[in-house]
This record gives structure tokens, sequence and C-alpha cells, in this order.
């Protein structure tokens, strides 16, 4: 017997109805404990389906632990509770419960099921920055990557005008520098209220999004901090740097989905489909040249950087090269003529592209496309490119 099951708008019920569906169709037979099955993409622009996947890295599936982190929960607001942050302890294992479905394990329950598609998201990140960059294998870049805490339903704050409440209908990646010891890192999916298609938690490219960040942390950030590196204010570096961080954060969630509309799956009205070209148009680059950051949106900067580097990997025919130069330029950083002089960084777009363009400089066709398409899209920041 085969049981098939799509799923693309409204979220909670049809998931529940889908489990007992399921469940209806198990079987007995030799299960491999490694293939469970999780919400994840199938063909097409914003299609879920529930079903069996292979995991490569987990160690208990009962604890939902493995390689890559651990999915864990708290019962308390998190930020109230900020001990619990710092040393990662605390927290609990979500209590999950399977039954057999053919060859694979089925979550008996929802808590169970999102669980396990955090933990496959999480792993999906990792394995795709490794086939991408066969070189770059983060659990030797981050000797600490199986101590990362995957939050399920996790209670944290926001401040917003003096006032805090409590954070709904989001994701999360954080990192907490601990004083002698390796940098903890946090993924938190928060509960959902208002989002009526994919929680952010459950999408899988914005899952990857967070996991990009992770990325650019540990290949940018702690070796930076490491050479005690000034940011400089010729330029406006912090700013750049926010965006660029949330454009490389959206090109590898599409990498992961090969869905460039993936954050519209939850956000329909956000501008955050990659395949729509978008430019540093004189208003974009206002504000990303604001020093008081009043009117800044990293997450406005980045869409253009990811739309950018989306039209090359389209040119190309092959997004696997642009995938690979990005996570080079994510270390090159540190060492580019046109990013860093001496102990300070400081850089616009207009830089960051040169130092792209560096790194395609062994591919020349590559180099060429890319150096187009900045031309096309920079606005200011191309001139003299």
């Amino acid at each position: 017997m085969q049981c098939k099951l799509r799923k693309t708008t409204q979220f909670l019920n049809p998931w529940i109805f889908a489990l007992a569906f399921l469940a209806a169709c198990t079987q007995n037979s030799s299960v491999n404990s490694n293939r469970i099955v999780v919400i994840q993409p199938s063909q097409g622009h914003c299609q879920y389906t529930i079903a069996p996947a292979n995991f490569q890295t987990l160690e208990s599936y009962r604890e939902m632990r493995g390689k890559v982190g651990r999915v864990l929960y708290s019962s308390n607001n998190l930020d109230r509770n900020f001990d619990i942050l710092k040393t990662g302890l605390g927290l609990k294992p979500v209590d999950t419960d399977f039954v057999n479905f053919g060859d694979a394990l089925m979550p008996a329950n929802l808590d169970t099921l999102f669980a396990a598609s955090l933990y496959f998201s999480v792993e999906v990140g990792y394995l795709l920055a490794k086939s991408i960059d066969p070189a770059i294998d983060l659990s030797v870049v981050i000797p600490n990557l199986s101590d990362t805490r995957i939050v399920h339903h996790a209670k944290r704050l926001s401040n917003t005008n003096n006032s805090q409440k409590e954070i709904f209908d989001n994701a999360e990646y954080l990192s907490i520098a601990r004083t002698g010891l390796p940098t903890l890192n946090y993924f938190f999916s928060y509960p959902t209220q208002q989002i009526r298609e994919i929680p952010l938690g459950l999408n899988l490219g914005v899952m990857n999004h967070e996991f990009s960040h992770l990325i650019f942390q540990h290949l940018f950030y702690e070796p930076g901090i490491k050479r005690n590196l000034e940011v400089g204010t010729d330029k406006p570096t912090l700013n750049t740097l926010a965006a660029l961080d949330e454009g490389m954060a959206d090109y590898f969630g599409f990498l992961a989905t090969k869905d460039p509309g993936y954050f519209l799956c939850s956000f329909p009205q956000e501008n955050r489909d990659l395949s729509l070209p978008k430019s540093f148009s004189p208003q974009v680059i206002s504000r990303i040249e604001s020093s008081s950051g009043e009117y800044f949106d990293s997450h406005e900067g980045g869409a253009v950087w990811a739309s950018i580097q989306y039209e090359i990997g389209q040119t190309l025919g092959n997004h696997q090269l642009v995938g690979k130069s990005l996570l080079k330029l994510m270390s090159n950083i540190l060492e580019c003529p046109n990013t860093v002089r001496g102990n300070t960084l400081n850089f616009n777009f207009g830089d960051l592209a040169r130092c792209h363009q560096s790194i395609l400089s062994t591919n020349s066709q590559a180099q060429s496309v890319a150096r187009q398409i900045y031309l096309k899209y920079l606005g200011s920041y191309g001139a003299g490119l």
C-alpha cells in the first residue's frame, strides 16, 4: 500500500488529519531508525508534503540528537531565565513518540513531527554546505556543532518601543560567547499565531536561511573577533555587513529548497522572491548609509544582494558554483584588499562585488557574467567596477 498526501495551505488541522491518514497506512516491516517521516518541500512553489526522509547525522531519534545538534524546549521564557541561554542548561528534550510506517518511523503526534522536521532542516543546511564545498566541514569549523540547541516552540521576548512582547511567527539563530568555552549556538522556532501557510520553523528555506547565519558567524565573525579586527567608519561597513548576512541567508535558503519564492510560503506579501530583480537604488543606498540607522532594514539590502546572486546563478546555469564562491567570500572578506586594510574593515557592496569577482577569476565566464549583473543592479556602488 502507498499513501501520499500533499499540503499547501491552512497549516495545523490538515497536518493532524495527515498523521491519522498515515497511521491508517502503517505496515509492519523492518524499520530503519534513520528514516523518519517529516514535513519537507515537494516539487513546485510552496508545495510541502509529509514523507519519509533519510537522516544522515542522527545519533538518537528518540532524543532528536546528532551531529548538528539537539532539539529541546523550555516551558520558561528564556529571556527571563537568561542563565539557561548562557549555559544551555535547563532546556528539556522533546517527549517524542513514533510508530512504524513501512521501513520508516512516523511521528505519532504534532510535537514529534515538528521536532523531527526541525532537526531535518538543520541537517539539510549542514549537508548542503558540505556538498557545495567539500573542503568546508562545519563539524570541524565548529568543534561544538553537536552541542547546538534547536529550540522547539521557544519562548522569548522582543523589545519594541520600550515594551516587551513575546515573540511569535518567527525563527532565529543566536550565538552566545562564553568565556573560555566555545560559542554556544541556538536555533529558535517560535510559536505560530498569525501565519496561515507554513510556520517559519517548518519552512525549510527559512530554517536554512537561519543556518546560513551560523555559517557566516563561524567563517567570518569568529575569526575576525580572534584577530581583533576593527570596523571602520569611512564606509557603511556595519550596515553593509548586516545586509550581506541577510542576503547570503536568503540565497542559501533558496539553494536548500530550489524555490526562489520560499519565503513567500510563510509571508506572501514580503518582497523576498529571489527571482524578482532588485537593485541598489539611491533610496536603498541612502538607507544603508544612514548614520543613525533609523531607516535601515538589513533585509531590504539583503534581498537585493540575494536576487543578484540568483540571477548570476540562473545566467550561468550553475547555482552550485555561485554558492561555493559565496562560502569563500564569507571568509575572504577578512583578507580581500577591497574590504580590509591593515586591521580595519571598511567596505560597501561595491567592494564586496569586487572581492566576489576576484574569487570567480578562475572561471572567466562566471567572472564576466557576475560583472555584467553587478553593473546592472549595484547603482552607484558599481562605479569603477
